[in-house]
């Protein structure tokens, strides 16, 4: 799993802070609880950028490594696992 923004693809570093406001002023990497304030416990549902300063859903943050498949290639697969 790759972690980077939605729109700009900038990745967060480990040293990243992102502060709970409004809420109890906690700062920490919210990558670290996926989006949850370690201070409050609230559940942050979007996640500003430090690069180009958009907030994007954090769920939108996290993108598989594995490449899709496009459906040719699915479809040779499977005809050459015997499988109509």
């Amino acid at each position: 799993m790759k972690i980077f923004c939605p729109l700009c693809a900038y990745h967060p570093h480990a040293g990243d802070r992102w502060i709970c406001d409004p809420g109890c002023s906690h700062v920490w990497n919210t990558f670290q609880t996926r989006a949850r304030c370690p201070g409050c416990s609230k559940q942050w549902r979007v996640t500003a950028c430090p690069s180009c300063s958009v907030l994007s859903p954090h769920v939108e943050w996290y993108h598989d490594e594995t490449p899709a498949m496009d459906e040719g290639k699915r479809a040779e697969e499977l005809v050459g696992a015997g499988v109509d």
